[in-house]
């Protein structure tokens, strides 16, 4: 029976349901396909928490390092009075498992770049790499890292599907359509499931800024609705994109289209909500302008071989199935030499814990070689 050992870095709602999907699927991956798949370690914070013994952690361990997070504790107080556990730095966790002789993989759910070094340093020792996490793939190509990191992805030590679309088979598609020898000529997508749910409202003749209040309300924005509004996050997926396309482009260079007025970019979300109304009279005239030409309005991100990446409001014809979206589902349109007339369309939930580490652990299904 083949072992795997996880490294799981993130233990928020992804890492948590992570967490719950290996407890659930264990017994049936060791029975159907000999694939024994334990957690050698979780990590928050820069720090980890591992067994002493070096055996892999026990469900209840990770239950409570889970539970952790949710109370607002440390990974610290988790080893409290447990002499079997110890809290390590996560590259001490990631030495401490590829010591084992298992198949290592590293799970990065968390945000931000912070994990980079760290994900290069276990690539170089032998270990293997799946990311939800988008920074790290989006940081600029001078960086080493970045370097290393892409060249791990395009050797299949690093597979990275969850980064765009969540459970969705976008990058893994796009990976076949080229390693077939086909010619990409456009990949257009509403690659955010709170900007779908924003603009259908706003189609349906909601002011934005209550569009924005919704949404928030429903839970479909961060805490900070910003953090959407801003397009970083569906500027970052179409660089992944372009990337995987072997076009050697950074972040600077994608023409972004913020949602969030100047200056309501900084102080407090309450502020914010309660300016954003602002927004409202542009944004219905351009929602209107699309109506009258039978389109409609969305948040879309454009990527081509060649030419400027482009994030930001076009309008979109209501006969296109990107044009028909509703609420806060992702499509993905990939136009090619082979799916020309009619484009190769993706869609879905964009967004969510079960399906986002669901596409985590088909990723590293295929790492196990069992995908």
């Amino acid at each position: 029976m083949r072992q795997v050992r996880l490294v799981q870095i993130g233990v928020g709602t992804i890492g948590a349901e992570l967490v719950g999907q290996v407890a659930e699927h264990r017994a049936r991956w060791r029975r159907d396909i000999a694939l024994d798949v334990t957690i050698g370690a979780v990590a928050r914070g820069g720090g980890a928490l591992h067994r002493r013994d070096g055996e892999p952690l026990g469900q209840d361990d990770c239950r409570r390092a889970v539970d952790s997070r949710r109370d607002g504790g440390s990974l610290a107080d988790v080893v409290a009075g447990d002499d079997a556990l110890a809290h390590v730095s996560l590259r001490e966790a990631i030495d401490a498992a590829i010591a084992s002789g298992d198949l290592v993989v590293v799970l990065d759910a968390a945000a931000g770049e912070g994990t980079a070094a760290d994900l290069t340093h276990a690539l170089g020792h032998g270990a293997t790499v799946v990311l939800s996490n988008k920074a790290p793939l989006a940081m600029p190509l001078a960086v080493p890292a970045s370097t290393a990191l892409w060249e791990a992805a395009r050797d299949g030590r690093l597979r990275y599907e969850a980064t765009c679309g969540a459970g969705l088979p976008v990058i893994s598609t796009l990976a076949s359509l080229l390693a077939t020898g086909d010619e990409i000529v456009e990949i257009q997508g509403a690659l955010s499931g709170t900007l779908g749910a924003i603009f259908s409202d706003v189609a349906d003749g909601v002011a934005f800024s209550a569009a924005v209040r919704s949404a928030k309300a429903q839970g479909y924005t961060e805490p900070d609705p910003r953090d959407d509004l801003s397009g970083l996050d569906v500027a970052r997926k179409a660089l992944i994109l372009a990337r995987t396309m072997g076009r050697q482009v950074d972040l600077a260079e994608v023409r972004v289209e913020s949602l969030v007025p100047a200056d309501l970019a900084t102080g407090t979300v309450d502020a914010f909500l309660a300016g954003v109304a602002v927004s409202d009279q542009a944004v219905a005239e351009r929602a209107r302008s699309a109506q009258e030409a039978n389109e409609s309005l969305k948040y879309v991100a454009t990527v081509r071989p060649e030419g400027e990446l482009v994030v930001g409001m076009r309008s979109i014809s209501t006969g296109r199935v990107l044009g028909a979206l509703q609420g806060p589902e992702n499509i993905v349109s990939i136009r090619t030499r082979r799916y020309d007339r009619y484009p190769l369309v993706i869609s879905g939930p964009g967004a969510g814990a079960a399906v986002t580490a669901a596409g985590m652990l088909a990723d590293v299904l295929a790492l196990a070689g069992h995908a």
